[in-house]
């Protein structure tokens, strides 16, 4: 399934000063901004013939020494991905985007000795999955 990868263009078509990657924060970029998906996420319903509806638990994450920017970058993304005319389509027919609910809104959850401060923005996307026939 390509929902992580169709979230994560998504949020890069905004164009922010900063580049969205898949993954945890690594140390590697400053800023870094990350997309992940959490554990948690689950089948919420299911027919016969197989196809699902699923939950998928994400989150944005940003580390850097400007606390000013990571406000306005996640408040960007969080801006976006809330609005009700929010879609996101599958590149390989793997998922039918439903919805997307907020868990929580942008928060610091760290700040470092080197100055560095970590905020994160929660969020859960709903899909549709089908079973592939033969």
């Amino acid at each position: 399934m390509d929902l992580k990868e169709r979230m994560k263009d998504a949020i890069n078509t905004l164009k922010l000063p900063v580049t969205c990657r898949l993954g945890y924060l690594d140390g590697k970029h400053a800023p870094d901004l990350r997309l992940q998906v959490l554990p948690g996420s689950n089948v919420i319903d299911r027919d016969y013939a197989g196809n699902k509806t699923e939950e998928y638990i994400m989150e944005v994450i940003m580390r850097g020494a400007n606390e000013l920017e990571i406000n306005q970058v996640l408040a960007k993304v969080a801006d976006y991905l809330c609005d009700n005319d929010f879609r996101v389509v599958s590149h390989d027919g793997s998922f039918v985007y439903s919805g997307l609910d907020v868990a929580s809104f942008p928060h610091p959850i760290m700040a470092d000795t080197t100055g560095d401060v970590t905020y994160v923005f929660d969020f859960k996307v709903t899909v549709d999955t089908f079973t592939k026939e033969g």
